[in-house]
């Protein structure tokens, strides 16, 4: 890349993460990669996750609203749009960052030609089980990937790192979709090569709000369905068949409620 010490956005959705947000917005403000800008949208949070908000913003420089629930997808175009950096990094507001994660993943953008997207591995780690056993993906995927995203979310969201002209082509995320990372990867893979750290350097934590876990495997399926048929041109009949069915075996037959 041409600069190479490019701004990086931070983007921060929160919503009723009180008890989280420190820990993430304390990983971003000691990265070692100091070239970034931190935006926050608290997203209608009706816990003390605002009041953790304004005792980081007495100590740091960064930009932060505040708006009635607006949904994920919408929050993050809305703090994408206020964004000036030439990449942008997304965390949500109860996860949190390796110190030396933008670093990473900017050297290794600014080493590999024509990559516009990059991640790196992830640690599950669980509020009652904190031993950080679970990495994934084990196996992590770079060049042309669109086939095997396609197939299954390789990408863990809060990893991802991409340049704002590819942000921009697509259109940004979907604002129709709940499985919004998802399809951003599956668009973002048809445009651009993949780069990934292999190394966790994103650490998700497992709860019992987490999304995925109280969303009916029907519903998730309905909404897997939705990605795959929208992107239907983007890969050969067969892939598309091949994830239907995967994904169907997998929510509706072994995951049935």
């Amino acid at each position: 890349m041409i600069n190479k010490e490019p701004l990086v956005s931070v983007v921060i959705p929160s919503y009723n993460h009180q008890d989280y947000i420190a820990k993430s917005l304390e990983s971003v403000f000691n990265q070692t990669y100091k070239n970034i800008e931190v935006i926050v949208i608290d997203d209608g949070s009706a816990d003390n996750t605002l009041d953790v908000i304004k005792q980081f913003k007495q100590k740091y420089d960064f930009e932060y609203q505040t708006q009635s629930n607006m949904g994920v997808c919408r929050t993050l175009n809305k703090a994408i749009s206020l964004s000036k950096g030439e990449y942008i990094a997304l965390l949500a507001s109860d996860d949190y960052w390796a110190l030396d994660k933008i670093e990473k993943q900017v050297k290794l953008l600014n080493e590999s030609a024509g990559s516009e997207f990059c991640f790196t591995q992830a640690k599950e780690f669980d509020d009652d089980k904190p031993d950080y056993s679970n990495i994934f993906p084990k196996k992590t995927l770079s060049g042309n990937v669109i086939n095997k995203v396609f197939i299954r979310q390789h990408v863990p969201a809060g990893s991802m790192m991409f340049s704002r002209p590819l942000y921009d082509e697509l259109g940004g995320f979907d604002e129709t979709l709940k499985e919004e990372d998802w399809d951003f990867v599956i668009r973002c893979a048809a445009k651009t090569s993949f780069s990934s750290v292999k190394e966790p350097l994103f650490y998700y934590r497992s709860h019992a709000t987490n999304i995925m876990k109280t969303r009916g495997r029907k519903e998730i399926f309905r909404q897997k369905a939705l990605i795959l048929s929208k992107n239907f041109n983007l890969v050969p009949p067969y892939i598309w068949l091949s994830s239907i069915l995967i994904h169907y075996a997998y929510d509706i037959i072994l995951k049935r409620q």
